[in-house]
């Protein structure tokens, strides 16, 4: 059920990355919480992100150049870096790329 969550919250609130190039989507940093609650929930370990910012004219997004990453197969420390990181920033026209592995074995 919560993968069906992920994809509806992709499906509602995330910006196409076509523009730049590439085949991705991104989630404003309000809905950024929301799917690393999600991704918690199916045991998905995040690797890090990359952010971009809204144009001026909000038409497109930009890479930012911040990104992040993890090297640990933790989860749930996969995810506090993520909160963590995200929680430094400050700018509300900035979107974030999660990059994650699918499920990962029982800890």
């Amino acid at each position: 059920m919560t993968i069906s969550k992920i994809l509806e919250l992709y499906a509602r609130s995330g910006r196409s990355l076509q523009d730049v190039g590439l085949n991705e989507a991104a989630l404003g940093l309000s809905e950024a919480e929301q799917a690393l609650d999600l991704f918690a929930g199916q045991k998905w370990l995040i690797l890090g992100g990359d952010i971009y910012r809204a144009s001026s004219d909000k038409q497109f997004l930009a890479p930012a150049h911040e990104n992040w990453f993890y090297e640990g197969s933790n989860v749930e420390e996969g995810i506090a870096v993520a909160r963590d990181y995200l929680h430094s920033l400050r700018e509300c026209s900035l979107f974030v790329v999660f990059v994650v592995t699918g499920r990962t074995p029982t800890q």
